[in-house]
């Protein structure tokens, strides 16, 4: 079958597609989320940090606490040629009390990029813009009750 086949030909099996990683469940797993030095105010990260902005698709990048630590994930970020002013943390049942889902997403090392097998990414795509920054708020305040977890 050609790839712009969509029926397979007598004899054929249908095409397999990879299957979506099944949503995060462990509502204690920490996530954290390194923030930009550029997107604290004073002392605290502002909360549009806590949403994905235009070009993430709707998806937040972070790292998950049962496979690294808050200290990696920074040092692998900043390896990566990333900026992060600090290291914070909200929990999956946060996210989830949001009605957000959380799924791993482990990412392959490519080119000078080193692999992030703790990586793991927060659906935001269900939310408008307006929600989203009220979402954003109430996950900042999460974050702030755990204080920064690692801080450069």
């Amino acid at each position: 079958m050609s790839s712009d086949e969509t029926t397979p030909l007598p004899g054929q099996s249908e095409p397999t597609k990879p299957s979506a990683p099944a949503a995060m469940t462990d509502a204690d797993e920490v996530l954290f989320r390194q923030v930009h030095p550029s997107l604290f105010d004073g002392d605290e990260p502002a909360s549009s940090a806590f949403m994905p902005n235009a070009s993430d698709e709707g998806q937040l990048s972070v790292d998950r606490e049962a496979v690294t630590t808050a200290q990696a994930a920074h040092d692998l970020y900043v390896g990566n040629g990333l900026k992060s002013g600090g290291t914070y943390g909200v929990t999956t049942g946060e996210f989830g009390a949001h009605d957000l889902q959380c799924y791993p997403d482990p990412v392959e090392a490519s080119g000078s990029l080193k692999a992030n097998p703790a990586h793991a990414r927060v659906d935001f795509g269900a939310l408008g813009n307006s929600k989203r920054k009220t979402v954003a708020k109430r996950l900042k305040i999460c974050a702030l009750s755990r204080g920064v977890l690692y801080k450069p």
